[in-house]
């Protein structure tokens, strides 16, 4: 696994020294997280999980949609994880196999983050072919305390740190993930927000490669958080 020599992760700590909000960005490869048994055990049965929002975060796990698919038949090997409990199964797209599903999630490491606090966690976020992607932002002493969780349980493969200032002129990029923004620029492109709705969200999906559901709840997400800024902006 290729972790940030000690001198970078100094760099790291120092620049954590300020008050300033920061947006961190961590990555692990897929074949780095098997030798965590939850995630090795995840990854036994499913070609992608992905959380597309919290529904209620508390001591009783977090509580999330998910858009899942599984290497073989449905979501039975997945609710036999003793830290996932699949809730409700709200549809699958027959054509990729993937399901729509309300699940609740106890594993360890999500519920020691749900200890810092003033550090957001940004969906979409997920375990795909690839590996895995977490976003955050949050106060610097928060994100340093972070930081060095992860560094003791979970070394990363990359991280990315940015500062982010209020008076940058781009709020919108700290409202949105780079992921969500892509799928606004495409639906307004293709005409889904026009007045006569140029393009069915199945459409839209297909366009950019991606199930149905998933789609939904990207649009469902970003719809929430553009119309939240828009009422706390008119106050």
């Amino acid at each position: 696994m290729n972790q940030s020599s000690p001198s970078t992760f100094n760099f790291i700590t120092n620049e954590y020294n300020s008050r300033n909000v920061r947006r961190l960005r961590l990555r692990w490869n897929r074949s780095d997280l098997e030798g965590i048994t939850e995630f090795k055990q995840l990854m036994d049965v499913v070609q992608k999980y992905e959380i597309l929002a919290h529904m209620k975060l508390g001591e009783d796990g977090i509580e999330h949609l998910a858009e899942i698919i599984p290497e073989e038949g449905g979501l039975e090997k997945i609710d036999d994880i003793p830290t996932f409990d699949v809730l409700e199964i709200h549809e699958k797209d027959e054509e990729t196999g993937s399901y729509l599903a309300s699940v609740n999630l106890t594993h360890s490491i999500p519920m020691m983050m749900l200890d810092l606090e003033k550090i957001h966690l940004h969906p979409p976020y997920g375990l795909d072919l690839d590996g895995l992607e977490l976003n955050f932002t949050g106060r610097s002493d928060s994100m340093k305390r972070l930081i060095e969780l992860f560094k003791i349980t979970m070394p990363w493969d990359s991280i990315s740190i940015q500062s982010v200032k209020s008076n940058e002129g781009d709020v919108w990029r700290d409202i949105l993930t780079e992921r969500q923004i892509e799928v606004l620029r495409q639906a307004v492109l293709l005409g889904y927000y026009s007045e006569e709705r140029g393009i069915k969200i199945k459409d839209l999906a297909e366009s950019m490669g991606m199930a149905r559901s998933t789609m939904g709840g990207h649009l469902k997400l970003i719809e929430q958080s553009v119309m939240s800024k828009v009422v706390d902006d008119i106050g």
